[in-house]
């Protein structure tokens, strides 16, 4: 008892100690309090209108090329399936170009309690078209081209120093807790479902809240499709995400989306469609589904359900960094065909990846990641459904998985019109797919100059009559230099070989089994902002 006495007595002593030395400094602290007043006062007014820019060119050799002149335009989804791409016997060159522009207001008469953000896209290929009307094109003598695209338009307002914020309009529609007006993809796709599922733009109400340090959440409700007004024939998703900090070092985030489809197939991306029994979704190389007999109209609930685990995000900890997801998908399908019962739905995604940084920066690094997706080889014959199911079903593109950084095996987002790859969805047309990337990256000068060298592989869960499980793999290599900060000049290159997977006909649209895909691309990327 003495001993503790003893012990508050000398914390005391040296705590009053403590008070009387800072006397001074806390009396000077109030003066360079005063003054930096005083000089924020003087300080110009913070904009009310902010720019931020991207601007993306590519310049492409390949074998690879869509056949049909109506798809010159713009090409999205599974490399061989619909969208008329093939490998052909001679070399396809073309440059393309993309500008997005981003507009931010916030007025300063409503103190910062509602931010309007808009967003918009101008894409084409160099000598397309001129003086007509339509995305993806304008690159022709004398331009003309009306192919201005909106992909934002909402509406962000929070309260003055509230944990909250409520944005409503047309926003990103993302599969992660965070608000991505304020996050870049990059953190998306490192995050949450790494954007495998949901990652492009829908109407609806989102409300992302931070009530603690170590707590981020989403509510959020989309419009996808709407049909008649008056009728109950649309496509919704209400989305519940959050993510929470057990310890600085692990990230634990849990979901449950819901899925309801009333809309019978209508509506969708032009003569495509949308839904489980659409063009669309084979087109995407998503899953779909096909009832026996001609009327393939339906009704769904569809529920997600997932975990995910991030242990030393961005290396901030040490050297070694982890994530990993598990999703499942439930649900049934209530075919409007007389004599089909209803067909229950259940599907599941795992994710991993391992990273290791062995030198000073964070491009100074090695991770293999690891993809498996459950599949059905029957369809919908015996009743149930064991597919997993994407956004790629309902729009193009939605789930743009792209964390393996393959470029042909598996999507790579660095494009402008052209968008495909061998296993464009991570449900492999249904039938499931087992896959995994390996990388080697090197800082050859720090935050300057960088190279990577790495591959890739996919097998199918199901075969198709005639062929086997190997889909395909791939080796790639990409060089990235900083001409100066935010403007990066880049060099890739990536070669793969077709499996077994294709000596099936049913695996292209032209029944023959395709020669190995090879493309080399140049880009240039500039952020820029005022």
């Amino acid at each position: 008892m003495k001993r503790i006495l003893f012990l508050f007595l000398i914390f005391g002593i040296t705590t009053a100690q403590a008070q009387v030395k800072e006397q001074p400094a806390d009396k000077k602290s109030a003066m360079e309090k005063s003054r930096e007043k005083e000089e924020r006062l003087t300080d110009p007014v913070p904009k009310e209108f902010q720019f931020i820019g991207y601007s993306f060119f590519r310049t492409t050799t390949s074998n690879v090329t869509p056949t049909n002149d109506v798809l010159q335009g713009q090409v999205i989804g599974r490399l061989y399936g619909p969208n008329s791409t093939e490998t052909v016997d001679r070399v396809a060159q073309y440059t393309e170009q993309r500008f997005v522009p981003m507009f931010i207001y916030r007025p300063g008469i409503l103190d910062g309690f509602a931010t309007f953000r808009g967003l918009f896209k101008i894409d084409y290929t160099w000598g397309d078209n001129s003086y007509g009307v339509g995305n993806n094109r304008g690159g022709g003598l004398s331009g003309g081209q009306v192919n201005f695209q909106t992909l934002m338009a909402n509406v962000s307002m929070q309260p003055q120093d509230a944990w909250w914020n409520l944005v409503l309009g047309m926003q990103r529609i993302f599969d992660g807790p965070y608000d991505p007006n304020v996050n870049g993809l990059d953190h998306f796709q490192t995050t949450g479902y790494k954007l495998s599922f949901w990652g492009t733009q829908a109407v609806g109400a989102s409300w992302f809240a931070r009530p603690h340090q170590a707590v981020n959440a989403r509510f959020g409700f989309f419009q996808l499709w709407e049909n008649q007004v008056s009728r109950d024939q649309d496509v919704f998703i209400t989305m519940a995400d959050v993510v929470t900090l057990p310890t600085p070092k692990l990230e634990l985030g849990f979901n449950a989306w819901y899925l309801r489809d009333t809309a019978n197939g209508m509506g969708g991306i032009s003569i495509l469609g949308q839904g489980m029994t659409s063009q669309l979704a084979a087109y995407n190389g998503a899953t779909r589904v096909i009832f026996p007999g001609n009327n393939q109209r339906y009704k769904a609930d569809i529920l997600w359900l997932g975990t995910n685990v991030n242990y030393n995000r961005n290396f901030v900890q040490g050297p070694l960094q982890f994530d990993a997801y598990v999703i499942s998908n439930l649900g049934s399908i209530d075919p409007e065909a007389d004599g089909l019962g209803n067909v229950s739905v259940f599907g599941t995604t795992v994710n991993a990846n391992i990273s290791y940084r062995y030198g000073k920066t964070n491009k100074d690094k090695v991770w293999m990641e690891l993809l498996a997706t459950t599949g059905d080889g029957d369809n919908v014959e015996d009743g149930k459904l064991n597919s997993v199911l994407t956004g790629n079903v309902w729009g193009s593109p939605v789930g743009i998985y792209s964390s393996h950084r393959s470029f042909l095996l598996f999507p790579d987002p660095q494009v402008v019109s052209r968008y495909y790859s061998m296993v464009h969805d991570i449900s492999n047309m249904g039938l499931g797919v087992t896959g995994g990337s390996i990388n080697f990256m090197k800082d050859i000068i720090p935050f300057k100059f960088s190279a990577k060298v790495g591959g890739a592989f996919a097998y199918s869960a199901f075969t198709l009559p005639g062929g086997g499980n190997h889909i395909g793999t791939e080796v790639n290599a990409e060089l990235k230099y900083d001409l100066k900060v935010y403007l990066t000049l880049g060099l890739s290159a990536a070669y793969a070989v077709t499996g077994d997977f294709y000596d099936a006909p049913a695996s292209t649209e032209t029944r023959i089994k395709p020669d190995n895909p090879w493309v080399t691309f140049v880009t240039l990327s500039w952020l820029m902002f005022n």
